[in-house]
């Protein structure tokens, strides 16, 4: 070890954090998160969503709670318990809130203070509402129920003269239906399979798809408005395609909205537009330039528009590039014409862009590193300028109208996300939610230091380590890998990692080449070479690991999933560094990848071609794990849901086989209807279970 100092210290500090007995498994079901918090007009009230876990039930609930901006007084229920709530949003006035939730139609609805005895159950669906499941509260009331706006069919966006509603509805064409004869009717009560003639078969999520050409059977999302005590809506928009992120112009008279036109050629990835449509319906196209264009945001004074801008995919793959495209903001004048690229010289990637009330600045949240922060700039070009700091992941950005205060979610390696406001440069934080302060003062939590180390090339990487909570030195370590590629780790809490270091496993996990947050050169690094430099990345973190930490060596484990599950099946045809590992919706063969996932995409821009193109033939075959499966020794367990259409099934299903043939222990969990995200609580317990029991039997 080279640095005793180091890890005594980090070891120290997670002696500080303990606070009671070891995590356990059961814990997960605990863990609670705040989300998506809407700060009130006036900067006075902060409304979030409580994230819980219904054990009992299999499933998540979802609450609204309410707290004082400043602080001043505890966070309290707003919503019912008996049916979940979420995507809290204000009016410009202060006066109603909106929000999401499948529970009883009009004339039945319940006083939201009341509590859920004999209601359903919390989570349970008690009819569906009369106009969706879009609801409003009055705010400017003590208490009351929830109810409905008539003509409202969709998520609300309210006019900043507070006189409309604007909405996106489904709006299938007016078409005959053919009539069948009483034997073809007899034949298609009969028939039980599925038949296709179109591209875009399967998404991952929603299973099959039906005719992505056809508008009556996919049809599209158009823009309505209403007035704002309801009434019948008017259709603004008869593009045939999807409507997508309206808002309004600020005089209320017009709002700027994205549309792909070429969304119904399945030859065509996303190239959306963007458009501006007035109360009349009279529409304008504002760009046409093949490029892929979102998050329009106008002006206070009405006469520019800032968008996030990027090179579509389409033509990423059609110039052969070696690199993606760049995700800039631009502006330019709400009449349409020439733009500006505003960030050309910042080098990392814009969230959603928000102007000041004066028109000077323009907020934005961005990645930078392991850290998701708040940035903003001059509204005209200039230095790009980090507002809030500190080793933490924040999200959900909401202002007051006056841009002088802020409500947000926090998260680091330590605690679950929860609800906060401040001053948008970062002062003044007030935390208004403790939702698992219960918890963390039961149970012992690990604390992580961040590291900086040199890969092969010298190109600096980023990661962390967390030590385990009891044991002894030297420890097993597993080497933990995110997926995407790109996408990253940073301080945010994982349950994961929290639960492995409880079973006496120092965990490290890094950011290699691919990763997001470290610029255009280091995210694009991993195109036509997967598992080449970022596979020197994160084995130049286990080399420091090593080095710095009291690691064994020979007790050392490799896991990942998605992305990191194709890094886990790659790292055992590489190396026999590792005693155990655990991939989860790996992939193994990028020729069957291909026309089986969902998305071929990948493998068009970033192994540059199709299974039947010569060199991108080659390609894939070169940086597919089961290419070198002969070399693999290392003990594997493969956890795959079975319904997972972005990494099929069948991918872990020949590296497993590979291992067999060659007598390497395996073992296969497959999770019946699970999708490749988004999977049931319960079968996340026990594949953390089986995890846990795996690395046992090799590393202990």
């Amino acid at each position: 070890m080279k640095n005793l100092g180091a890890w005594l210290l980090l070891l120290s500090l997670g002696r500080a954090l303990a606070a009671g007995r070891p995590l356990q498994l059961t814990d997960y079901y605990k863990v609670e998160t705040a989300g998506a918090p809407a700060m009130s007009p006036d900067g006075h009230w902060v409304v979030f969503v409580r994230n819980t876990i219904v054990e009992a039930e299999n499933s998540h609930h979802s609450e609204l709670w309410i707290a004082p901006a400043d602080g001043a007084g505890p966070a309290t229920r707003l919503t019912t318990p008996a049916f979940s709530a979420s995507a809290p949003k204000w009016s410009p006035d202060g006066k109603l809130l909106t929000f999401r939730s499948m529970r009883r139609a009009a004339g039945s609805a319940e006083t939201e203070t009341a509590t859920a005895a004999g209601r359903g159950g919390r989570g349970g669906r008690g009819g569906g509402g009369t106009e969706g499941d879009t609801w409003f509260l009055h705010m400017d009331r003590a208490s009351g129920e929830a109810f409905q706006i008539p003509g409202v069919g969709g998520t609300p966006i309210f006019s900043p003269d507070n006189k409309w509603i604007a909405f996106l509805k489904r709006t299938p064409p007016a078409r005959a239906v053919p009539e069948l004869t009483p034997l073809e009717r007899l034949l298609e009560q009969r028939f039980k399979g599925r038949i296709y003639d179109w591209m875009d078969i399967r998404a991952d999520g929603r299973g099959y798809l039906p005719d992505p050409r056809d508008p009556a059977s996919t049809p599209p999302t158009e823009l309505y408005v209403v007035a704002r005590a309801g009434g019948t809506p008017r259709q603004l928009t008869t593009l045939g395609v999807d409507a997508r992120e309206p808002v309004w112009r600020p005089d209320s008279a017009a709002l700027a909205l994205v549309a792909n036109t070429h969304q119904r050629d399945e030859y065509s990835y996303e190239r959306s537009d963007l458009w501006a449509v007035d109360l009349q319906g009279q529409i304008h196209r504002l760009t046409d330039d093949g490029f892929e264009y979102d998050s329009p945001a106008w002006s206070p004074d009405g006469k520019w528009l800032v968008v996030r801008r990027r090179q579509s995919l389409t033509d990423v793959i059609a110039r052969k590039q070696k690199y993606g495209a760049a995700v800039d903001l631009y502006r330019m004048l709400a009449a349409g014409g020439e733009m500006a690229n505003l960030t050309a010289e910042w080098d990392l990637i814009p969230d959603t862009p928000a102007f000041s009330p004066d028109g000077r600045f323009i907020y934005f949240a961005a990645a930078e590193g392991g850290d998701t922060q708040m940035h903003r700039m001059p509204a005209g070009g200039g230095k790009v300028e980090q507002m809030t700091h500190g080793s933490r992941n924040l999200g959900g950005f909401s202002f007051s109208a006056a841009f002088d205060r802020m409500a947000y979610t926090a998260s680091d390696t330590t605690h679950p996300a929860e609800a906060f406001a401040g001053s948008p440069d970062g002062s003044g934080e007030k935390r208004l939610s403790g939702f698992n302060d219960g918890l963390l003062a039961d149970v012992e939590v690990a604390g992580s230091e961040r590291i900086q180390f040199p890969s092969k090339d010298g190109t600096r990487v980023e990661g962390w380590i967390m030590l385990p909570k009891g044991g002894k030195a030297p420890y097993p370590m597993v080497l933990a890998i995110h997926g995407g590629p790109h996408g990253a780790y940073g301080s945010g809490w994982d349950y994961e990692f929290q639960w492995l270091a409880a079973n006496g496993y120092a965990v490290l996990y890094t950011n290699p080449r691919g990763s997001t947050g470290y610029g255009e050169k280091f995210l694009w690094a991993t195109w036509g070479g997967w598992g080449k430099l970022d596979y020197e990345d994160v084995m130049a973190g286990v080399d420091y690991a090593v080095a710095h930490y009291p690691i064994d060596q020979k007790r050392m484990g490799v896991t990942g999933y998605s992305y990191g599950g194709f890094m886990t099946n790659w790292v055992i045809t590489q190396t026999t560094r590792f005693a155990a590992a655990m991939t989860g919706a790996g992939i193994s063969n990028w020729l069957s990848d291909y026309g089986t996932s969902d998305i071929p995409r990948t493998k068009e821009s970033e192994f540059f071609g199709s299974p039947w193109q010569t060199d991108s033939n080659a390609l894939m075959r070169s940086l597919s794990p089961i290419t070198y499966a002969a070399n693999a020794k290392t003990p594997t367990l493969f956890v795959h849901g079975e319904a997972d259409l972005r990494v099929p099934i069948e991918e872990d299903e020949q590296m497993y086989m590979a291992l067999k043939k060659q007598h390497v222990p395996a073992k296969f969990i497959r999770y019946p209807g699970n999708y490749h995200g988004g999977w049931p609580v319960w079968d996340m317990v026990h594949r953390y279970s089986q995890e846990v029991k795996w690395f046992a039997e090799f590393l202990q």
